[in-house]
C-alpha cells in the first residue's frame, strides 16, 4: 500500500495522519461523512474535515449565468426543494433553494464554488478533489491558482480533451486521469510531459494495472463506490482488506470516518 508522501503533494502538503499511519489519503465522497447527511455542501464539509482530516470530493455545475455552485446531478430535483436543470436557472434562483437529504430533511442552500475556495485557502488541511462535470478546466481552476491552493487540489478528468485541457489550465495542479488499460498509461506519460499526474483506476481492473500506474510513477487513486455511487459496494472492513494489498494514494469513500477505523484495525494487527 502507498504511503501519503511528499510526492504526492507538494512538501508539507500531506495529510499528516495519513503519512503516520501509512494508509491511503481517504477522500470524503461528495464531501460527506456518510449518505445521511447533506452532499456537496460547505458545511458538511466543515464537520468531515473536523472528523478527519480528509480529502474531500466534490462535483461542479455552472447555473445559467455561469456561476459555480457545488451539485452532482444537472436536475436538482434529488438534493433540492427546486425541480429541473441547474443549468435553466440564475444566481437568484439558485439562492433561493435550499438543501435536502435523502431523509427528505431541508437545510441550508447550495453552495458556491467560490465559498469553498475561500474556506479551503484558510484550512491548511482542506484537500480538495474537483468533480469538473461540464465546466470547463480552465474555470474551475482559476479560482484554484488565484487563492494559491494548485498544491492541494486534484482534479478529475475522464476524456483526454479535458485532460489536456486541465494541464494546461495550471501547471500546478494534480491532475487525474481514467487509465483502464496498460496503453493509457503511456499515453498519459506523454502528455504530461515530464509532469506528475494522478492515475484513477477503476476498482475492478486487473492489480497489475495498479502496480504499472505506481511504477510509472503516477499516484494512484480508485474508489469504493457502488452502483449509483451513494453506497459503497463493500463495507469498509472489506475496504480496507482489499486496498491494503495495493498501491493506493488516495481512497474514495462514502463512509470515510469506519473506513479509516478499518485502516487503522488492519495496521494495528499487522503492526
Amino acid at each position: 500500500m502507498a504511503a501519503c508522501t511528499a510526492a504526492l503533494l507538494p512538501p508539507g502538503a500531506c495529510l499528516a495522519q495519513a503519512a503516520r499511519e501509512n494508509m491511503p489519503v481517504i477522500c470524503a465522497h461528495r464531501g460527506w461523512r456518510d449518505p445521511s447527511r447533506f452532499e456537496n455542501t460547505l458545511e458538511e464539509m466543515r464537520h468531515t474535515l473536523r472528523s478527519g482530516p480528509f480529502m474531500m470530493e466534490i462535483d461542479l455545475t455552472s447555473d445559467a449565468d455561469g456561476t459555480i455552485f457545488l451539485m452532482h446531478d444537472q436536475d436538482i430535483d434529488r438534493v433540492t426543494t427546486g425541480h429541473g436543470p441547474l443549468a435553466a436557472l440564475d444566481n437568484l434562483a439558485v439562492r433561493a433553494l435550499r438543501m435536502k437529504n435523502s431523509q427528505g430533511e431541508v437545510r441550508g442552500r447550495v453552495t458556491a464554488y467560490r465559498d469553498v475556495v475561500r474556506w479551503a485557502a484558510g484550512e491548511p488541511t482542506a484537500r480538495l478533489m474537483l468533480d469538473i462535470k461540464a465546466v470547463a478546466p480552465a474555470d474551475a481552476l482559476a479560482p484554484v491558482r488565484q487563492a494559491g491552493l494548485s498544491g492541494r487540489v486534484v482534479v478529475l478528468t475522464f476524456a483526454r480533451d479535458v485532460a489536456h485541457a486541465a494541464f494546461a489550465a495550471d501547471p500546478d495542479v494534480l491532475v487525474s486521469v481514467l487509465i483502464t488499460r496498460p496503453a493509457d498509461i503511456g499515453l498519459y506519460v506523454t502528455m504530461a510531459a515530464g509532469r506528475r499526474f494522478a492515475a484513477y483506476i477503476p476498482r475492478h481492473a486487473d492489480p497489475a494495472l495498479f502496480h504499472a500506474a505506481h511504477n510509472a510513477g503516477a499516484v494512484v487513486i480508485t474508489d469504493l463506490l457502488g452502483t449509483g455511487a451513494l453506497t459503497d459496494a463493500m463495507s469498509p472492513e472489506a475496504g480496507a482488506r482489499w486496498a491494503h494489498g495495493l498501491p493506493i494514494d488516495i481512497l474514495v469513500t462514502n463512509t470515510p470516518i469506519q473506513l479509516r477505523a478499518a485502516f487503522q484495525s488492519i495496521l494495528h494487527a499487522t503492526g
